[in-house]
């Protein structure tokens, strides 16, 4: 003989195992979400460290050699900053003179321990690296939108960046 107590019981049970299935779902989300964007930042990291070799590498070429860099960053990355503080010129993207709002938020970011500088600057729990020594050529900063791409260059004493216009 069944008790009715205990047929009004597993509904409740049911509804109970839906809510505690959501919550298991939510937090496999986060995770996953979580493990993408850090994936995209060490994504980004490997880029970076990928352009720091190649401005060594021409350290060691002779004067006026080149090379086309394309910046492909993930998504999250709107712009690129190289900035060398012996330099005094004024800011630059995309080849063009940098907006007030830009440049105001360049100034936040300026210090002479790091010369790279990735905007929007709370994308990454770091956004301020550095990188082998250049010198920025036609303007300070020299900054770049993603997908964009720069000119590496020996120089005599250094090694030169610009931005390079692929239109």
């Amino acid at each position: 003989m069944k008790k009715r107590g205990q047929l009004l019981g597993l509904p409740l049970l049911l509804v109970f195992a839906l809510i505690v299935g959501a919550f298991i779902m939510l937090y496999g989300a986060k995770v996953i979400y979580d493990l993408t964007q850090q994936a995209n930042y060490v994504d980004f990291l490997d880029i970076l460290d990928d352009l720091d070799t190649n401005i060594q590498t021409f350290e060691a070429y002779d004067v006026g050699s080149s090379k086309v860099y394309a910046l492909e960053f993930p998504d999250a990355v709107e712009t690129i900053c190289f900035y060398d503080s012996t330099q005094t010129d004024s800011c630059t993207l995309d080849g063009e003179p940098c907006s007030a709002e830009l440049e105001g938020e360049l100034v936040l970011l300026e210090d002479s321990e790091y010369n790279v500088f990735i905007l929007p600057s709370g994308v990454y729990e770091r956004t301020r690296f550095t990188i082998s020594v250049f010198q920025s050529i036609d303007g300070n900063p020299v900054c770049v939108s993603n997908g964009g791409s720069i000119t590496i260059q020996s120089q005599k004493d250094s090694v030169g960046i610009a931005y390079y216009d692929t239109s």
